[in-house]
């Protein structure tokens, strides 16, 4: 009897289920082991996906559907391909899986299907095993896998640790701590209010947020900004824009409460090369009017003013006149064509054109 579901490679239409399913998981851990496990919102699921994604470049994911709804899902991601000649490790082409269940579809054969199309992409994908985690109070989930032919071959093994009861050696105030600093591990604020608001002569330039989405998927598959950006896809990214880096702070440009695209700075930091680089890309529907310049001017004053940059940097195609023209006006001024710098969609390296403004010639 055939089953009452399909399994296939997940789309990006699939995301939002994924999502929910991601979330039921979440309840089902949290309901078996509360001491280690949370159920996050949805939204912060949302986020955490989109920026594991773009860790994890090379996985995939297969989905299993039933009338047209997305009932499961398995993870996939490639692991010790290659390692440090250092490591002690023996490096094994492994596949990473991540498996989760409808609740009112499990003991239907879904888990057993999609794991064996998994193991079907892991071999396909050079991988000599398939490895995977789990709490060990979900004991339905490892009956699973063993019956699969899952066998454990380590043990994560903790403690909860108390805090020291007096100050002898080793406890609070001892000279083997005092010597140590213990910084707060935090994560990396991604508020969006942390991002200012600035507004030029033509556009506004404000914090990008996940509502952006859609329009800035539709702006990065504009053919001309195909033609200049990343040429790993507009899904990628859109989630690298999205999430935000460290060492980099991503606007949307507005222009009369419309999304135009996107522009961006990069600061370094290290005193003895402090400066700060812009990117920027605009739809086809808002080049040629001024908009371009006045986002990158206002991106440059902020910059100078605010950030205390000396100078600062934009790499265009060499070949992209129009680009130069409008930084041109801004008052960048060309440095020399760096050679085969990046490559373009056609899967060749193009030259670059180094441009630098330093304070003071900002026009």
């Amino acid at each position: 009897m055939s089953p009452d579901f399909v399994v296939r490679p997940a789309t990006a239409e699939d995301e939002a289920a994924m999502v929910e399913l991601e979330h039921a998981s979440a309840i089902h851990h949290a309901s078996v082991d509360p001491a280690r496990w949370r159920v996050p919102e949805i939204d912060a699921i949302a986020r955490y996906r989109r920026n594991r994604r773009v860790a994890d470049p090379d996985g995939g994911a297969l989905v299993a559907e039933a009338d047209g709804r997305v009932v499961g899902m398995v993870e996939l991601l490639p692991r010790g391909f290659t390692a440090d000649a250092g490591a002690a490790r023996m490096p094994i082409p492994s596949v990473d899986v991540g498996l989760s269940v409808a609740p009112e579809w499990r003991r239907r054969g879904v888990g057993t299907a999609l794991m064996g199309a998994a193991e079907e992409w892991a071999h396909e994908h050079g991988a000599s095993r398939v490895i995977l985690d789990l709490a060990a109070a979900n004991t339905g989930a490892l009956h699973l896998y063993e019956r699969l032919g899952y066998e454990v071959h380590g043990l994560l093994m903790d403690k909860v640790v108390s805090a020291p009861a007096s100050n002898g050696p080793g406890g609070v105030g001892s000279p083997a701590l005092e010597s140590y600093a213990h910084p707060r591990i935090t994560g990396v604020d991604r508020d969006p209010e942390s991002v200012p608001t600035i507004d030029g002569e033509k556009v506004r330039l404000r914090p990008l947020v996940e509502a952006d989405r859609e329009a800035l998927l539709a702006v990065l598959r504009d053919p001309s900004v195909v033609e200049v950006w990343d040429t790993r896809g507009a899904e990628l990214s859109a989630d690298e824009l999205i999430a935000g880096d460290e060492d980099w702070t991503v606007w949307a440009v507005e222009v009369d409460g419309r999304f135009a695209g996107s522009i961006q700075a990069a600061e370094e930091e290290d005193p003895d090369y402090r400066h700060a680089g812009i990117d920027i890309f605009l739809s086809s529907a808002f080049q040629g009017h001024g908009y371009g310049t006045d986002a990158v001017r206002t991106l440059a004053r902020h910059l100078f003013e605010v950030r205390g940059h000396h100078r600062l940097t934009m790499d265009p195609a060499a070949s992209n006149a129009r680009a130069i023209r409008s930084y041109e006006k801004v008052g960048f001024k060309p440095v020399g064509v760096m050679r085969r710098y990046e490559r373009g969609v056609d899967r060749n390296f193009h030259d670059g054109l180094l441009m630098d403004l330093l304070a003071g010639e900002l026009r």
